[in-house]
């Protein structure tokens, strides 16, 4: 089965869906925003201030791979509010 990758405009950014079942490495800033229910712009911020997981800039893109997502989610978690997280 081929690769087929569809561009959908959406304002000034083109967003590309992957028509198969491949598995994905990595997600864009809106992406993750969604995962989590943030807003992008608390994305940006953290970037920013060296929070949150480690991510990769291609030009003027920012893709967090999802193996960095996964240990970051890890990291966070905890058994109760009262535990502190371990860096």
């Amino acid at each position: 089965m081929q690769n087929q990758v569809l561009s959908v405009k959406s304002g000034r950014n083109a967003r590309r869906v992957h028509s198969d079942s491949a598995p994905r490495i990595a997600l864009d800033e809106n992406e993750l925003a969604t995962r989590w229910g943030l807003s992008v712009k608390t994305l940006r911020r953290w970037r920013q201030e060296q929070l949150g997981p480690v991510f990769c800039k291609l030009g003027a893109r920012v893709i967090y791979l999802i193996s960095e997502i996964e240990a970051f989610e890890r990291r966070c978690s905890r058994y109760s509010t009262g535990a502190r997280v371990s860096a």
